[in-house]
């Protein structure tokens, strides 16, 4: 089993429309989420994230831009790394050109979203995190990944009460593995 290296990229790909690329994970954890991945022997977080693009969707990166970074106590299907349970992210915002080949152990559902449409993911995580769905549920059709919906919220991509975040931050708490 790999061990965490603590470090990961998102990939916030959007076009002309206002719609972002979103996948549904097709490994833990589950939820809707950008593209994304651990900085592991990438190099920068720049060339991680042009590597993860290609490597989940078959895209080229053809604009990258920092848009924001800090830890998140989210957890991965990974051993615990030297930081514990969590990543520090590195977010960018990213044009990407070419044919989509989605990676099928990697995502499922492909789709660009407009932002009404990411609004119901993230209300969908919500409703998980109060209860109202099941991890099997949830699983199946899934809402936004936890942490997507916090990044997503802090970048102003949705809007969604403290108190939903905070429930969800609680109620998706890590546990014993990263």
């Amino acid at each position: 089993m790999k061990i965490c290296d603590n470090q990961s990229v998102g990939v916030v790909i959007g076009d002309e429309h206002g719609r972002l690329l979103l996948f549904d994970r097709a490994t833990f954890p589950s939820g809707a989420a950008p593209a994304a991945g651990h900085v592991d022997d990438h190099g920068t977080p720049e060339q991680t994230a042009r590597a993860e693009v290609a490597e989940e969707l078959g895209l080229v990166v053809r604009g990258l831009e920092m848009i924001a970074e800090r830890w998140r106590s989210n957890q991965c299907r990974r051993v615990p790394g030297l930081r514990g349970i969590g990543h520090y992210w590195t977010v960018f915002r990213a044009t990407a050109e070419g044919v989509l080949a989605p990676c099928a152990r990697e995502t499922r559902n492909v789709r660009w979203c407009t932002s009404d449409e990411v609004g119901r993911l993230a209300e969908r995580t919500v409703r998980y995190a109060q209860g109202h769905l099941s991890a099997d549920e949830f699983a199946v059709a899934p809402g936004l990944e936890p942490v997507w919906l916090r990044w997503f919220a802090d970048l102003g991509i949705v809007t969604v009460p403290e108190r939903h975040l905070a429930l969800v931050d609680s109620a998706m708490r890590p546990s014993t593995t990263c």
